[in-house]
């Protein structure tokens, strides 16, 4: 990781704010205060090592996508007189594999809980999880691509939500 000089007092005076502001976390501000103003160059990376690497923007729109997409599924289902078989449980939103897709699943919940949007897919929990424990993004694309045939219809008979579910 390059720091020019001028980067490293930012981030120099960054971390001389933060010891005093928060005086429990300080010995490990000063760490890398001290490492930035010595020139440990081995020791930036560490300096960032909890951020995670970017979902770009059409991951993310992909994600909202997909929460649009079962937003649809859930209200169609709560209109239609005869369920036709489909129960409650297999238009909930099962998420993303916490294992494989985990910066998906962190963009939903953070859309979700943090932003506070798309309630109708919290399962009536405050903080659900969304770990669908198993690969979940071609499954959702093939339901994309279905949706986008149904028009993105917000009124979706029976047949075509149990078509969206079994795509």
């Amino acid at each position: 990781m390059e720091l020019t000089k001028k980067d490293r007092l930012i981030l120099i005076n960054q971390f001389l704010i933060l010891e005093k502001l928060y005086p429990d976390d300080a010995d490990y501000y000063e760490k890398h205060r001290i490492a930035l103003q010595q020139g440990y160059k081995l020791h930036y990376p560490w300096i960032v090592e909890n951020l995670w690497e970017e979902l770009d923007e059409s991951e993310c729109r992909r994600v909202l996508d997909t929460l649009e997409m079962y937003r649809a599924i859930k209200y169609s289902y709560e209109r239609l007189k005869d369920k036709d078989g489909i129960g409650e449980h297999q238009v909930e939103f099962p998420g993303y594999d916490g294992n494989n897709e985990s910066h998906h699943l962190s963009y939903a919940r953070y859309f979700i809980v943090d932003l506070d949007r798309y309630d109708e897919l919290r399962k009536d929990v405050e903080y659900p999880d969304f770990n669908s424990h198993c690969p979940m993004l071609d499954k959702y694309d093939r339901m994309l691509t279905k949706w986008l045939e149904f028009g993105k219809s917000y009124d979706l008979a029976a047949e075509n939500i149990k078509h969206l579910l079994e795509a």
